[in-house]
């Protein structure tokens, strides 16, 4: 057998970055998606011809039937007869063979989680692939291999957390740090707390001008009065998150994409107090946890140090104009 010179994620991800899930419905999956009456052979062509996809899912008009794993498939095809007794036969046939057990999860499910609850099952069906349902009732089919691979890209972007803060640290150390470093301070924050969105909304102030064309900022002239998420966050001093926004009353005015989930707030401030809050959106119904709010609060500090430096450079060019 040849082997194959590319390693098998970077046909998944052809950058070579494996981009940073909240849930599993944010990872590459299949639609592959066939009547149980469809042929077999059809089906065979179709795996043959798109290496990538882990199985196929089987339905009745609405109804789901089952999983038929790519391995698997293949696998019962080469036995003894098994191309004279299937290929030319409906694929449901094949379904009632294998008898595989279907896995399902939704799709807002941490990578975490859902890896535990795959590996859970049992030996001969623990890297089958997963239907991932949506909530409008569409289904999709995951790829053990790439759970496997996130979650494990995720416990290494926590471990070169340090690193990361480290390199923040030195920048803002320095003393002029662009205005760039909020994107080094957001997209860190991203690799150990994944998010969709992210907004720094703080109280409009001629300190922070320049941040006007900053793309993640806005300026506000009162964040306490612009809605009663906010003047929670800002009163409580203290991260405040919400499940679902859809089900919160007082979610109106939010500055947040309208696909906007679940959302986390972070109180920030500068040298004297607080001035906004970092907001971070998820697409998904997918909860922040205890350990999530802590390392967006870790991360929330350095937008405080920042926000610092930066009212501590207006003061000095305000001092040297008003001298020169």
């Amino acid at each position: 057998m040849r082997a194959n010179p590319i390693p098998h994620y970077l046909n998944i991800f052809p950058t070579g970055q494996i981009p940073v899930p909240v849930s599993i419905g944010d990872l590459p999956l299949s639609t592959y998606i066939v009547s149980y009456d469809t042929l077999t052979e059809k089906v065979v062509n179709h795996l043959q011809s798109n290496v990538l996809i882990p199985g196929v899912i089987v339905v009745q008009g609405q109804r789901l039937l089952g999983v038929i794993p790519r391995h698997k498939m293949f696998e019962r095809l080469g036995r003894r007869y098994g191309i004279e007794l299937f290929l030319s036969k409906p694929v449901g046939d094949l379904l009632l063979e294998l008898r595989t057990d279907m896995f399902s999860l939704k799709c807002q499910l941490h990578i975490n989680t859902a890896a535990k609850l795959a590996l859970s099952r049992s030996q001969d069906g623990t890297y089958d692939p997963i239907v991932v349902e949506y909530d409008d009732g569409s289904l999709a089919l995951l790829d053990m291999y790439v759970l496997l691979l996130s979650q494990s890209q995720l416990l290494s972007n926590l471990n070169g957390v340090i690193s990361s803060l480290n390199n923040i640290e030195t920048i803002l150390a320095s003393d002029t740090p662009g205005r760039n470093v909020l994107e080094l301070i957001l997209e860190s924050l991203r690799l150990v707390t994944p998010y969709h969105e992210a907004e720094i909304i703080i109280q409009k102030n001629s300190s922070y001008e320049s941040l006007e064309v900053n793309e993640h900022v806005t300026l506000l002239e009162d964040p306490l009065r612009a809605n009663n998420i906010y003047r929670s966050v800002l009163t409580m001093s203290q991260p405040f998150s919400i499940e679902d926004v859809r089900m919160a009353p007082l979610w109106k005015g939010v500055h947040a994409s309208s696909n906007t989930r679940s959302w986390m707030g972070i109180p920030v401030s500068d040298q004297n107090g607080i001035v906004g809050l970092l907001a971070l959106s998820r697409f998904s119904v997918s909860p922040f946890n205890n350990n999530e709010k802590e390392l967006a609060q870790v991360f929330a500090r350095y937008i405080n140090t920042f926000l610092i430096n930066l009212a501590q450079q207006a003061e000095r060019k305000y001092i040297y104009n008003k001298m020169f």
